[in-house]
C-alpha cells in the first residue's frame, strides 16, 4: 500500500528537511484536506497519516497509510493549486513542511533531489492507483486478504506474517467496506485458520491462501 523508501530516497529527504522546523499533530488532526491551497510539500518523520477521499455522508476511503521516512502532500510539489485528499494523523506524528516556492531552487542545487522526487511521486501514483482498481474491481475477501498482506510486507518484509493489530473500522475504510462486513469476513478468515487475532496483532496463518484470495 506504501513504497519504502530507499537510502537514497532517505538522503534526499533529508537534504529536503535540513534547517527546518518540526512541526506536531495528535492523532485525528486534520493536516490538509482538498481544499487546502497545496503549497507545500511534506516529510513524515515519526507516526502515521492516512490520505483519504471522504463523501458527503461522511464515508472514508484510505487510499495509503504514510509512514515515517516518507513524503506526503505530493500535489504541493507538482501544479495542482489544492491537495487531492485528506491527510489526518492516525497517531502522534512529527513531520516538515517545504514550500512549493523554494523547491524549484532545491532541485536546481541538487539533481538528485530531483530523480529521487520523480520515483517516489511515481511510486505513490501506483499505490493510489492499484487501490482504486481493487476497490472498483475486486470483492471484500479478495480486498482484505490483499491490504492484510499488504500490511504485513509493510511492518515486516516481503516474508513476513504479522503486524500490529488494527481496528476492523480502519481495516473497512482501507477498502472502502463497511465495518459490519469486514467484521463478518475477518470472523470467516478465522474460521477458516487464515489468521489470528490477539489483543495486539495479527498474524497470517496461511499466506498461500489469502495470497490466492487476493487474487481473486
Amino acid at each position: 500500500m506504501s513504497a519504502t523508501p530507499s537510502s537514497y530516497a532517505d538522503t534526499a529527504w533529508a537534504i529536503l528537511t535540513d534547517g527546518r522546523a518540526t512541526e506536531r499533530a495528535e492523532r485525528g488532526a486534520l493536516i490538509y484536506a482538498p481544499d487546502y491551497v497545496a503549497d507545500h510539500l511534506y516529510v513524515l518523520q515519526s507516526g502515521a497519516v492516512s490520505l483519504q477521499l471522504r463523501s458527503g455522508e461522511g464515508r472514508a476511503l484510505t487510499l495509503r497509510i504514510v509512514e515515517a521516512g516518507q513524503l506526503f502532500g505530493h500535489a504541493g510539489a507538482g501544479d495542482d493549486t489544492h491537495y487531492d485528499t485528506f491527510a489526518e494523523a492516525t497517531a502522534p506524528v512529527r513531520y516538515v513542511r517545504i514550500p512549493r516556492s523554494e523547491l524549484a531552487s532545491l532541485l536546481a542545487r541538487t539533481p538528485e533531489l530531483g530523480i529521487a522526487l520523480v520515483e517516489d511521486m511515481a511510486q505513490h501514483r501506483a499505490v493510489i492507483s492499484r487501490r482504486l482498481d481493487e476497490v472498483a474491481f475486486k470483492s471484500v475477501p479478495a480486498r482484505l486478504a490483499s491490504l492484510l498482506l499488504d500490511l504485513a510486507r509493510r511492518h515486516g518484509g516481503p516474508q513476513a506474517a504479522s503486524m500490529p493489530r488494527h481496528s476492523h473500522r480502519q481495516l473497512a475504510e482501507m477498502i472502502n467496506a463497511y465495518r459490519e462486513t469486514v467484521t463478518k469476513v475477518i470472523n470467516q478468515f478465522r474460521d477458516a485458520r487464515l489468521l489470528e487475532i490477539d489483543r495486539s496483532s495479527i498474524t497470517l496463518v496461511n499466506v498461500r491462501r489469502l495470497e490466492e484470495l487476493a487474487q481473486s
